[in-house]
């Protein structure tokens, strides 16, 4: 019972200490994203769903031109051209986000609830450990530069039927799949591991510098075995974003004096 009691007095000193400090040194900051990307898939469209889709055209196409006395000669790669495919396409992004750090140290945590890079009706889970800081520029005016590097898993929702659907650059023929075409995870497993980069420029405002809006270009590199998914979640965009500081020490001011030695105008 001693015991007991010994361990649970420490706990609670313990919490108390953290529960006082750790709002002063964990900064928190929320914020809002909006830009788009362009989304490098990689996708061998002969070996997925859309094989068995040629298939069918094939047979169909194969069936009227021996009816009409005619030579059939269609292969996948008229087939390909004339649906416009492709294995990069842009699309817009937006979302929310939570950027954590301690005190002064150069590692951040960066949650992250956007759409998906495959299509906007989606969208995508992720987590960003990593290394970087802000960087500031000029005279006290609350300008700084960011340079982010870290490690990313993310949950993409989006990833494989809109990958598909939108990977059909004829119009008409993407607006007839989107309606029928549903299959689940039809490129494999829907999670990523991605090395990721970031840089940007930002302004803070705001008492204290509590807020800061900017923009911000990035690069994320699909690091899944192929073994796994064959299809790559590797992209490139760009984002603007405002982000307000729930937790974290506000900016200090300079204090700027005036020169004993100066002379007045």
């Amino acid at each position: 019972m001693r015991r007991f009691f010994t361990v649970w007095t420490l706990f609670i000193c313990t919490f108390s200490i953290l529960s006082a400090q750790l709002p002063a040194r964990l900064n928190i900051k929320l914020g809002m994203n909006v830009g788009g990307s362009r989304l490098y898939h990689d996708t061998d469209f002969q070996s997925t769903v859309l094989n068995a889709d040629f298939k069918r055209v094939e047979e169909y196409v194969e069936g009227a031109f021996e009816d009409e006395g005619i030579d059939y000669d269609y292969t996948w790669e008229k087939y390909a051209l004339d649906n416009k495919l492709r294995t990069s396409y842009l699309q817009p992004r937006f979302g929310f986000s939570m950027h954590v750090s301690y005190d002064k140290w150069p590692a951040f945590l960066i949650l992250d609830a956007m759409s998906s890079t495959s299509g906007y009706e989606r969208m995508a889970y992720s987590g960003t450990l990593g290394l970087g800081k802000d960087f500031p520029i000029g005279d006290n005016i609350g300008m700084f530069l960011t340079f982010l590097g870290g490690y990313k898993i993310v949950y993409d929702k989006g990833f494989g039927d809109k990958t598909i659907v939108n990977s059909i650059g004829d119009k008409s023929q993407r607006g007839y799949l989107q309606q029928y075409f549903g299959a689940k995870e039809p490129l494999g497993s829907q999670k990523g591991n991605l090395f990721t980069l970031r840089a940007g420029v930002g302004k803070e405002f705001g008492e204290g510098g509590n807020m800061s809006a900017g923009i911000e270009g990035y690069g994320e590199l699909d690091l899944t075995d192929r073994i796994q998914r064959q299809s790559r979640m590797t992209n490139v965009g760009v984002q603007a974003y405002f982000r307000f500081r729930l937790f974290g020490r506000a900016r200090e001011e300079a204090h700027f004096y005036p020169n004993p030695a100066g002379s007045k105008k």
